[in-house]
């Protein structure tokens, strides 16, 4: 094991071992953080995970390379990391951990990248960028040529993008898009397809008026695609949607949860969405009269609606959520949520594993710090445990990951 992994794997112990209690709290269902080192070197960033056919994970991230950045990722099974691959360096990476690069298995065995590049600064006040794709048929051996994918080419931005498998040879991918913003002042969602020959099509706008900056999500149900994301009103109600795509037609968006928050900014604070066959549900952070909460909706019906709403953590003496929530589903209709919460002045990464019904709900520390140094967790399942990653950013920057493990009460 190389020196990288060993700290690692002792940092990871010492944050379970500071935990009260040790890493599982008593009490069923119950939780345990175990120790899991991954093969990112320090001052990474922007970590990424996607799930693939075989039941394995492939984690992305950006590394330093001299006086570049190099996007790179490496696969997971239950029996340890394959050997990290590049996709492509650039001097210009878009390095927010909000919106990561991604990397996609295909069912047909190719790879698909999407990242995003900021442009040199115009006439605007923040640069902006581009969002590129590269598609790989040699399990990332290589890669082609980096291609933008939208036709757009003024210099706003294209960023906090998603993607998820349409079919055996192609993806969907989601992005925040910003070529209305100099004449009406909004941001479009939009979609378009890249097969795995590298080819973009189909693209199209599936809402007009959207949040500016909250991270979108997206994944596939048996009746077609999902997207979760936040919506922005001439009123400035900035509530979670849903935009669902049913026999290939993209259906008008709707609100899930009617939260009714008003808010004249970006919070920067997109929703996690997750499926087990037709169940679906959608966790989100709202600030509704100045009041943080964290919520999860269950959907028995592929998405359509939302009946069940829980809320799983909300502002109370010294404590209040921060958001940017991380969702797997388990067995029997229960998720696994992890999000950021702060405790006087200390941010915390915290995991549960949540009911629709009205049993409590136990939390999980994983790990303490500044909110910048915990990023935006991901997360998906990996056998028997969920794999969590997260990162931050400056002298900050370190990606870590963490093994969630449950047992049945």
């Amino acid at each position: 094991m190389s020196r990288g992994l060993g700290v690692r794997s002792a940092r990871a112990a010492l944050v379970c071992a500071a935990l009260s209690g040790g890493c599982t709290q008593h009490g069923a269902p119950s939780l345990a953080v175990l120790p899991l080192p991954n093969p990112a070197p320090p001052g990474s960033v922007a970590p990424n995970e996607t799930a693939t056919a075989d039941g394995g994970i492939l984690l992305s991230w950006l590394e330093p390379a001299k006086e570049r950045m190099t996007l790179r990722f490496a696969s997971r099974l239950a029996g340890g990391w394959a050997a990290p691959r590049t996709v492509v360096s650039r001097t210009n990476f878009d390095r927010f951990a909000g919106a990561p690069p991604w990397v996609l298995a295909l069912p047909d065995h190719s790879l698909l990248a999407v990242w995003s590049e900021q442009l040199p600064k115009g006439k605007s006040q923040w640069a902006g960028n581009y969002l590129y794709s590269s598609t790989s048929s040699d399990d990332g051996k290589s890669w082609s040529e980096p291609a933008v994918v939208h036709s757009d080419r003024t210099d706003g931005e294209h960023s906090f993008a998603s993607i998820a498998v349409l079919d055996d040879d192609h993806a969907t991918v989601v992005w925040l898009d910003a070529r209305d913003y100099v004449t009406k002042g909004t941001y479009r969602l939009m979609a378009a397809v890249i097969a795995a020959s590298g080819a973009v099509s189909d693209e199209r706008t599936l809402d007009d008026d959207v949040c500016t900056c909250c991270p979108t999500s997206m994944v596939r149900t048996p009746k077609g695609l999902l997207v979760a994301y936040r919506n922005r009103t001439k009123e400035e109600i900035r509530d979670i949607y849903t935009v669902r795509q049913e026999s290939g037609q993209w259906q008008a968006g709707r609100s899930l949860a009617d939260d009714g928050w008003r808010i004249n900014a970006c919070p920067v604070n997109g929703p996690a969405v997750a499926r087990r066959e037709g169940q679906v549900a959608i966790a989100w952070y709202s600030g509704v009269e100045g009041k943080a909460s964290l919520q999860v909706g269950f959907s028995d019906d592929g998405g359509q609606t939302f009946p069940k709403v829980r809320t799983l953590d909300a502002a109370s003496d010294g404590s209040q959520p921060v958001g940017r929530p991380a969702l797997a589903f388990l067995e029997q209709g229960e998720v696994l949520v992890a999000w950021i919460t702060r405790v006087g002045g200390e941010s915390r990464l915290v995991a549960a594993r949540v009911r629709p019904g009205n049993a409590g709900v136990q939390r999980v520390e994983v790990a303490r710090g500044a909110a910048e140094s915990l990023g935006y967790p991901r997360m998906q399942l990996l056998g028997s445990q969920a794999l969590l990653s997260w990162a931050g950013s400056g002298a900050a920057a370190q990606v870590d990951t963490a093994g969630l493990r449950w047992r049945e009460p």
